[in-house]
């Protein structure tokens, strides 16, 4: 079922890659969004606010060492975390809460895995068992004026010809 969804959603996208290729709606829009832009200025205005936002950010950085401060905080709170975690592994309870979820999210991971696997090969398999019944449509397409022709020269052979000709002969 899966499967057969991945499908249906791919060909959804061939389709609509197709419409888009057909209307040139994302060429039209890009076209649009330019030309607003260099009407506007838009890409020059924000970059030049960018520009001064940037500026004004460095210059309170150098003022205030908000950068220093906040690289200190962050190293401070990162030994105490990591104090904490070991003084936490430390105990028996959690250590084996750890390991059994651990255990648990290494089961389930597994099991994704070979859902994934699964799913794929059933993919791979729809697509191909689609492809064959297109491939049979075809042969049968190609095969009727055949046997057509076919049936056609078997009745030929089987209708009696004209009858031989009878009558007075000179």
């Amino acid at each position: 079922m899966a499967a057969k969804g991945f499908i249906l959603g791919k060909d959804a996208v061939n389709k609509a890659k197709t419409f888009d290729e057909k209307l040139q709606l994302s060429s039209k829009a890009s076209a649009t969004v330019a030309s607003v832009d260099q009407k506007l200025g838009l890409s020059e205005k924000i970059g030049a606010g960018a520009s001064v936002v940037s500026d004004k950010v460095r210059e309170v950085d150098q003022k205030f060492l908000v950068s220093e401060k906040t690289k200190s905080a962050f190293a401070a709170a990162e030994q105490t975390v990591s104090t904490a975690g070991s003084a936490i592994m430390k105990n028996r309870y959690v250590l084996t809460g750890a390991s059994w979820v651990t255990g648990a999210f290494n089961r389930v991971s597994k099991a994704a895995v070979e859902v994934s696997q699964k799913t794929k090969e059933k993919v791979e398999n729809a697509e191909q068992q689609e492809k064959r019944q297109v491939e049979d449509q075809y042969a049968q397409v190609l095969s009727e004026p055949s046997k057509a022709a076919a049936a056609a020269s078997e009745q030929q052979s089987s209708k009696p010809g004209p009858a031989p000709a009878q009558g007075l002969i000179l």
